[in-house]
């Protein structure tokens, strides 16, 4: 009788499974993220080769070009009285879609045509890959070999919602600026609606944005900067605290007041800076002369750029925004503007400061006698 290490082993081998039950590795464990891998990629090909991403994206665009007409009209409505051109540019980007539509449609539908005849095939050669792929032997041939078909179908797939997206994309990409713009607009003139300023006849919205004051530190007025043709005016609104427990605010009360207002002829300068950490705070600097009741204010805004602030200002200043405007000056406003005293009528002294349009009045610096015009 053979001793007992020198019997044989029972049972036979040990299978895969059985070996990874054992204890061991399952020598199937590196295939198994390509098998789910390729079973993802098989699951999208009916809508990759549908080419659904672009038949959004065309879909959007469609809704977009018929919208920016609508939220011009908005802005007219909500008192917009620049871009003369907005509303003839806003149905040429409508019209413009209607006429490359049907080419980009066209050209969807005979690629997903083609495409979708290959999913058949390449559908049945990446499931007969997934279930011949069962031991260390084979997996990687089969696998290699469903991935192949698979991977092909799906680049093609790609490539020709790239080509067609290249035929409106820079439509897209310039219809969504439009777009964004007028929302913005109609933002800003909403958020002008809700204030308390006393609004001069005339008096035209140029830029709204968030700002706070920085003046004196953690209790700086915060609210809206609002730029019109005619002034430049800080309006604080916020919740502030009224009283306080251990640092805690436990009442608080809503102020919104105006807190600065300058005629745009009383703006001496205008300087736009990057600052913080990072360089992505935008903060403007104003010097003011004549009349205004601050020699200078410096503001933190959020959200829009310092530079283009400090651009918008100029332009108002020299008159730039003049030849956008929707309704020009007629000549009897210009006449008045032009006619407006020069000296006063009480003590004679001479009245330099500048008139705006929609200004009716002018106060004497020396005596305070208001001239009406």
């Amino acid at each position: 009788m053979p001793k007992d290490d020198a019997l044989p082993p029972s049972g036979g081998t040990l299978s895969a499974s059985g070996a990874a039950s054992a204890g061991g590795t399952d020598p199937m464990a590196p295939f198994q993220a390509r098998s789910a891998a390729l079973k993802t990629k098989l699951d999208a090909l009916p809508v990759k080769t549908r080419l659904s991403d672009v038949r959004d994206a065309a879909e959007n665009v469609e809704t977009s070009a018929n919208r920016v007409a609508d939220l011009a009209n908005k802005a007219r409505e909500l008192g917009y009285a620049w871009e003369k051109d907005l509303e003839p540019r806003c149905l040429d980007y409508r019209r413009r879609w209607q006429d490359l539509k049907p080419q980009v449609m066209a050209a969807i539908e005979k690629e997903s045509a083609a495409l979708s005849n290959r999913v058949t095939q390449v559908t049945y050669q990446g499931n007969y890959a997934l279930s011949h792929a069962t031991t260390p032997a084979n997996a990687d041939k089969e696998l290699s070999d469903g991935e192949k078909a698979v991977n092909a179908l799906t680049n093609d797939a790609e490539a020709a919602a790239k080509t067609i997206r290249g035929m409106f994309d820079k439509f897209q990409t310039d219809l969504n600026a439009l777009e964004t713009h007028l929302d913005t607009i109609q933002k800003m003139l909403e958020r002008a609606q809700q204030s308390k300023i006393a609004w001069l006849p005339g008096e035209a919205v140029v830029g709204v944005v968030p700002a706070k004051w920085d003046r004196s530190g953690d209790d700086d007025a915060q609210g809206y900067l609002y730029l019109t043709d005619l002034r430049l005016v800080f309006e604080q609104d916020e919740e502030i605290a009224t009283k306080k427990v251990f640092f805690i605010a436990t009442e608080k009360k809503r102020v919104q007041q105006v807190a600065l207002k300058a005629q745009v002829g009383e703006i001496e300068n205008t300087q736009a800076s990057k600052r913080g950490v990072f360089g992505n705070e935008d903060h403007l600097d104003f010097t003011f002369g004549g009349s205004a009741s601050v020699r200078s204010a410096h503001f933190h805004i959020n959200g829009q750029d310092a530079n283009e602030w400090q651009g918008m200002v100029q332009r108002v200043k020299t008159g730039g925004m003049e030849s956008t405007r929707v309704t020009a000056l007629s000549d009897a406003e210009k006449q008045r503007l032009k006619n407006a005293p020069t000296k006063c009528p009480s003590c004679a002294s001479p009245l330099n400061a500048p008139i705006l349009r929609g200004q009716t009045e002018i106060k004497c610096p020396a005596c305070g006698t208001v001239t009406r015009f």
